[in-house]
């Protein structure tokens, strides 16, 4: 099947583009991790000193609300002669100090008999004007509160956990008190200011706005706003109830400690124990089902814990975006680079696919089609060269091949012709041959397969005066050489036995015709018997041949007194044995290229094998020629053979 033509500047071009795309890649994939990894480190240290700048702006709001307090205390003590003059100071506090929320006072019980047991004066703004009112008129009991409680026992001041002051200005916001002293030195009450937790939310947005990471980023300022709620600025008190939150329905209502609990993963929970032992850090959380950093740190005046919040997510957006960018410019570049390789491979190539159409011209028989011209001294002008040099070559060869072609031709013709005279030199492999009606007291079979064109192995037989005649032998060597000896043998053999009935004189005679010529070297393996039809007693000699096995004892024919080859030796004496075939007695002969067959492993095939395919084989020639035959092709399998291979198989009936 042909297969579809590939043009090899655009496959360069290809191979090119893909290296050039990994080590992009690469080089890209190294950067995003460097940018992302660097990123991260700076918005971290960003947020811990936010965090930072944060409890710093808290501390200090709280200071100033402690200061106000603290330098407003002498003047209330001053000024505890009436309930009046109380309400009185208390505006003039609230006045000097318009960040706070309201100014109070609490007195122990009956301080002011005219007051009942409970006297709360309270000061406070109210649409931009101070308000003044009498809280536990209301019925505000506070000298049972906690609060109140603790802030009359402690000789500092004392902030209050955060509440909504439903009694007074309704706002959600914290308190901060110290113990009122008479002129005496007595503890009489407790006097403190409240501040709005939404004021200090404000505090901290401001700096979100000032501060802010990504203000660099964005040059509309204005757009600050939308990107704070990336982040989340939180506090928690002791007990973690959200104190500040952006999302004013979770404060005093939902537990960050509790969240925590939740989520019962390892980063959690070991957050949740750091948060509760009061230490600063940073630590991931999942928050909202997003995995956030969570930088904490507590607050030394109270006992709350300030946080910041921030998406895992968020912090990669300006990652994500940078890396896309580049991604685009990646992607140009390739373009770029990719339209600027395929036009440069293409014109670097041009010769080379010229000389693809000379050399397919040449292989179509033209070699005299021109070659193109290479400007460039290069590898492709000298490829252009080799392949001027190899058409001469060529041309050349070509010429010596149709002589060597028509030579060879000639001799294939004469090999066939000889081989055709050497299988028509040895009788019928069948005998008695097909068809024939008259009963045989012998079948006989046998197969020649040369290892060459012609080969060294003989065979023979013919029946006169009611006796079998037949021989079995092999050449040494192979080819042309041995086909000649064996055509010698042949005809010397169907001469003998004009005049000689005996096997040893049939032997001895043809070993002095082939020894006549001392300069002339043949060995021959020859078996040659004699068969009585009548009373089955064979006569046999053996020259040097492997011995015939006999069926189905499995015995072998194996001579007394062993003798050479014929042609080894002038004027050998060479001796002969009888023996007598009962009838169904089967004579199988080969020459060495049976048991000497080699597969590709080198292994021979041996007479073990040769026994066995005879015990499981019919004793008639023809099957026991026929198994054989197939049992040497599977050992041997596409092996080259490497010896000619003769056998006959004879039953005497």
């Amino acid at each position: 099947m042909k297969q579809r033509y590939r043009s090899f500047s655009k496959r360069l071009t290809r191979r090119i583009m893909l290296a050039l795309t990994l080590a992009l890649i690469a080089v890209a994939a190294c950067f995003n991790w460097l940018e992302a990894d660097t990123f991260t480190h700076y918005y971290k240290v960003y947020c811990k000193i936010l965090l930072d700048v944060k409890n710093e702006t808290v501390r200090k709001a709280l200071y100033g609300v402690e200061v106000a307090v603290m330098n407003s205390t002498d003047d209330l003590e001053e000024r505890l002669q009436s309930p009046a003059s109380v309400f009185s100071a208390l505006r003039d506090e609230l006045q000097r100090n318009p960040q706070i929320v309201g100014f109070f006072a609490c007195f122990e019980p009956n301080y002011y008999p005219s007051q009942g047991r409970s006297f709360q004066p309270y000061a406070f703004w109210r649409d931009g004007r101070i308000d003044t009112i009498q809280i536990a008129k209301e019925g505000n009991d506070y000298l049972e509160d906690d609060w109140y409680q603790r802030a009359f026992a402690v000789d500092s001041g004392y902030w209050s956990e955060p509440y909504i002051d439903d009694s007074g200005s309704g706002i959600l916001m914290c308190s901060y008190s110290v113990p009122i002293h008479d002129h005496t030195g007595r503890k009489v009450g407790v006097f403190g200011a409240d501040i709005s937790l939404d004021w200090l939310y404000g505090q901290l947005s401001a700096i979100d706005k000032e501060y802010s990471f990504f203000k660099g980023f964005i040059k509309n300022t204005k757009r600050i706003d939308t990107l704070s709620v990336f982040s989340s600025s939180i506090i928690i008190d002791s007990v973690g109830t959200y104190i500040v939150h952006p999302d004013k329905k979770r404060i005093l209502k939902d537990n960050f400690y509790e969240e925590l609990r939740q989520q019962k993963d390892t980063a959690s929970l070991q957050l949740l124990k750091d948060m509760k032992a009061r230490k600063s850090g940073t630590g991931e959380a999942k928050i909202d089902k997003l995995t956030n950093y969570v930088f904490y740190a507590p607050h030394e005046q109270t006992g709350w814990m300030m946080a910041i919040t921030v998406p895992r997510l968020i912090i990669m957006l300006p990652v994500a975006i940078r890396c896309f960018l580049l991604s685009f410019i990646f992607l140009l570049t390739l373009i770029a680079v990719y339209f600027i390789c395929r036009s440069t491979i293409r014109s670097s190539t041009l010769p080379l696919h010229k000389l693809a159409k000379s050399a397919d011209e040449v292989a179509k028989g033209n070699f005299n089609a021109p070659l193109p011209d290479i400007r460039h001294n290069d590898e492709i002008r000298m490829l252009r060269d080799s392949f001027g040099n190899m058409q001469q070559s060529l041309s050349q060869y070509i010429e010596e091949l149709k002589t060597t072609t028509a030579q060879k031709s000639a001799i294939e013709s004469e090999l066939s012709i000889a081989r055709n005279i050497q299988m028509k030199i040895v009788p019928s492999p069948h005998y008695p041959s097909p068809g024939t009606q008259q009963p045989s007291p012998i079948t006989l079979h046998a197969s020649m397969t040369p290892a060459k064109e012609v080969g060294g192995d003989l065979y023979d037989y013919f029946v006169r005066d009611n006796r079998l005649y037949f021989c079995i032998g092999d050449v040494a060597g192979k080819g042309i050489p041995a086909a000649l000896v064996m055509t010698t043998i042949c005809g010397a053999f169907r001469l003998l036995t004009e005049s000689e009935s005996e096997p040893q004189r049939i032997v001895s005679r043809m070993n002095n015709l082939i020894t006549r010529d001392a300069s002339i070297t043949i060995f021959v393996t020859f078996f040659v018997g004699v068969l009585d039809l009548a009373t089955g007693q064979l006569s046999y000699c053996n020259a040097g041949h492997k011995a015939p096995v006999v069926i189905p004892q499995l015995t072998l024919l194996s001579p007394k007194q062993r003798n050479l080859p014929v042609g080894a030796m002038p004027d050998w004496t060479f001796t002969q044995q009888q023996t007598t075939l009962t009838p169904g007695t089967t004579l199988f002969l080969y020459t060495d290229g049976l048991d000497e067959a080699e597969n590709a492993q080198r292994q021979m095939f041996g007479k073990e094998r040769i026994q066995e395919v005879l015990q499981s084989t019919s004793p008639e020639p023809q099957a026991i020629i026929s198994q054989m035959t197939q049992a040497v092709a599977r050992f041997v399998g596409d092996t080259e053979q490497s010896d000619d291979l003769t056998m006959l198989a004879l039953q005497f009936v």
